[in-house]
């Protein structure tokens, strides 16, 4: 088993993580459940009574870059102890996440995200897409994989929101997705599951832009079908939406005192099983395997080669007719890609079919290329086509291709 650095093993200094350990939420901390009532309140499977755990860790992040925060949460899960109940909390600068199994251009537009500077993150669990912010906190529930339930996440946080943020609207539908009784989602549940350990994510909209989610969240392909998972799309709102009257904001701080002292309300046991939380800064940390894990999640093989094998049908109109291209795509490369093209009006055949017999030239020539990017593609082709007429056709295509796709 690899050993925690000591150099995440900081006691939490922060301002907000800081809080956690002032009188009021000292005697949170010190109130615990009998044994028996604590192990009710830990996931109910058959491992439950056969599994002692040792004392619980929370980790704080001061990071908000996503590809760090992702990357240390997969650390945590492959080399934290097996029998250690682990809570990660972090926040991260505006993204869209999609699953580990997701079609990138099926949930967004990926290049409208470029445009506006988001970036576009596939983390290595499975679930759905989800659009991050500075009001949207992130959480991890780390346990032995005999101790894994779909449940237990979502009841833990829904719990801590009713009780100590006072929200008493929230529970948990029969998807583990908690949510506001009025039937608005609030957050998604992820899972992922390794030899010994198995974690929940979920996200909580505290006080996210519901417009920048819904604009991020938008896919410019209608006509695509794909083998990828997707997304269960459904309303979402935020827990400042539904405040009791008289009740200040919730913030990042606030939530993570509640669902930290929950947690360790169902996992520490006095003394012996004390939490410690720990804060995590990203300056600290020298692990190789965290920052090799950051350059993969930003490698364009992870981020858009992943994606199962999809089709797409994509129709514009050009300078020289109407176009439509039918085209297939495996781990994002470009499999098969045919053009059709509508004559103009009062056009001749013969004119009609050079234009299609060069279309279906370029076609052959774009077939390997990267999906959307199409890198490194240029609109000459062979001789036959080396006219500038016919580069200026090419590169429109491309344009255009490059603009749907």
């Amino acid at each position: 088993m690899t050993m925690i650095p000591l150099a995440i093993l900081r006691p939490c200094s922060s301002r907000f993580a800081a809080s956690l350990f002032n009188q009021s939420t000292t005697r949170q901390f010190s109130s615990t459940l009998s044994r028996k009532e604590q192990k009710a309140a830990q996931p109910q499977t058959p491992a439950t009574d056969s599994i002692e755990l040792s004392a619980p860790v929370a980790y704080i992040s001061e990071s908000h870059d996503p590809w760090f925060n992702l990357s240390y949460e997969d650390w945590l899960l492959r080399n934290t102890p097996h029998e250690q109940p682990v809570l990660f909390l972090y926040r991260n600068f505006p993204c869209v996440v999609i699953g580990r199994n997701q079609n990138p251009w099926k949930e967004t537009t990926p290049h409208h995200l470029r445009e506006v500077g988001i970036p576009l993150v596939r983390r290595r669990s499975g679930g759905g897409t989800v659009f991050h912010d500075m009001g949207n906190t992130n959480f991890s529930i780390i346990l032995p994989r005999l101790l894994f339930t779909r449940s237990h996440g979502a009841e833990l946080v829904s719990r801590a929101i009713r009780e100590r943020l006072g929200i008493k609207q929230c529970t948990v539908n029969e998807r583990n997705d908690v949510i506001i009784k009025d039937g608005e989602n609030e957050l998604k549940m992820t899972y992922k599951i390794i030899q010994h350990r198995a974690y929940h994510h979920g996200t909580m909209l505290i006080s996210s832009s519901l417009s920048e989610l819904g604009k991020s969240l938008r896919s410019n392909s209608p006509n695509m079908q794909t083998k990828s998972i997707l997304s269960h799309r459904s309303p979402v709102t935020t827990l400042n939406h539904y405040l009791p009257s008289g009740r200040n904001p919730i913030h990042h701080d606030e939530f993570i005192q509640a669902i930290t002292a929950e947690f360790n309300k169902v996992y520490a046991n006095g003394v012996n099983k004390k939490m410690e939380t720990r804060e995590v800064n990203s300056i600290w940390i020298k692990e190789p395997k965290v920052w090799k894990g950051v350059e993969e999640l930003k490698s364009w093989e992870w981020q858009f080669g992943q994606t199962p094998e999809f089709t797409n049908l994509l129709e514009g109109q050009l300078s020289f007719g109407s176009i439509s291209a039918n085209l297939t795509a495996r781990h994002a490369l470009l499999i098969s890609l045919t053009f059709h093209l509508e004559p103009l009006h009062n056009e001749s055949t013969e004119k009609t079919m050079e234009k299609q017999n060069f279309l279906d030239s370029l076609a052959l020539s774009l077939v390997g290329h990267r999906y959307e990017s199409l890198e490194g593609v240029e609109g000459a082709l062979d001789h036959q086509w080396e006219d500038e007429k016919w580069r200026e056709r090419g590169n429109e295509v491309i344009s255009w291709l490059r603009k749907v796709m």
